[in-house]
């Protein structure tokens, strides 16, 4: 077993696969709050890590010095030498690192694995998940379903690009019975190999992040791989208003459930029209995953209708002479 400076030297664990990370030597490209997460996790099962930055702060010199006191084997800031890649067995990348990136385009030369930070934190989780994407509401839709299992008296974690990181919540092992909703971007999902929601949740697929992928169909595909593994056992949960999303959800193997119209659905998802006419549709989106986990539509009523929101998220700030200023930064 391979062990490193520390307070706390790390256990090996194996995946949820059955193999062990003991010793395997991975590099963490972004130190962001998924990297720093990542890098953290990866010292807990034994592996051996190493980690590299563009940039160089007086945060990012801090978190040098705690990873490296965590067991991390260097830490670079300021740039990104060859050698961190070099004999990298797999890397690991923050959903802020652009494919452009040196360490990307070494790895990618060389057929070195490149996983995301999501991808990473799902091989090491034993508890059901569900994932939500879309262009807009991911945050909001990922905090409701959450406060809807907790209302319903089943524990549950929200996580992900909404702030805390996946691999946060899976470096101590989680209940069975622990809910995982998990916030995930088109970033984190090009990245992903195994990732397989029990529950995959669509939004809605705008013009979006078009600096990052080639094109629009280039970004709906990395929409798509949310559902890329899951079977006839899983559940895709889709907007049925929006256009893409409906083109989308016909190569699904997943059962689907439609939100926004009603098509389809199986008797106990039908969306009566009072229904759509009183629930926008991120709301119907929780309300359909709710229905699915068993949970009464009656208690998801009673949560969505006393959710107050996000902060700067769709935040309603005043109504001034008829017009409603939304903060949404």
């Amino acid at each position: 077993m391979t062990t490193h400076a520390g307070p706390e030297p790390p256990t090996a664990r194996a995946d949820v696969c059955g193999r062990s990370w003991d010793g395997r030597r991975v590099t963490v490209v972004g130190l962001g709050r998924s990297g720093v997460a990542a890098a953290t996790l990866l010292c807990r099962v034994g592996a051996r890590v190493r980690a590299t930055d563009a940039r160089e702060t007086d945060a990012l010199r801090a978190t040098r010095t705690g990873l490296s006191q965590l067991g991390v084997d260097a830490v670079e800031l300021g740039g990104h030498s060859p050698r961190f890649v070099d004999d990298a067995d797999v890397l690991v990348v923050s959903p802020g690192v652009p494919d452009s990136a040196g360490p990307i385009q070494q790895a990618t030369a060389r057929g070195t694995p490149i996983v995301s930070e999501i991808e990473l934190a799902f091989q090491f989780c034993r508890s059901p998940v569900i994932a939500v994407t879309g262009t807009n509401g991911k945050s909001t839709v990922v905090s409701l379903i959450a406060a809807v299992l907790r209302a319903a008296g089943r524990p549950a974690i929200a996580c992900g690009n909404l702030g805390n990181p996946f691999s946060s919540v899976v470096i101590n092992p989680l209940g069975s019975q622990t809910v995982v909703v998990v916030e995930v971007s088109s970033f984190q999902l090009s990245r992903c190999v195994q990732f397989r929601p029990k529950v995959g949740v669509l939004l809605n697929i705008g013009a979006n992040h078009l600096d990052r992928h080639q094109d629009a169909d280039t970004y709906v595909a990395a929409k798509a791989k949310l559902f890329e593994r899951q079977t006839p056992e899983d559940w895709a949960v889709l907007n049925g208003s929006d256009p893409r999303c409906v083109v989308l959800g016909e190569r699904i193997r997943a059962q689907r459930v439609w939100f926004g119209t009603d098509r389809a659905n199986p008797p106990a998802f039908r969306l009566a029209s009072a229904t759509q006419r009183a629930l926008p549709e991120n709301a119907q989106a929780v309300l359909q995953v709710g229905r699915l986990l068993g949970i009464p539509d009656p208690l998801i009523w009673q949560v969505i209708r006393a959710f107050r929101g996000l902060e700067h998220r769709l935040e309603c700030v005043a109504t001034i002479r008829g017009v409603r200023f939304v903060n949404d930064s």
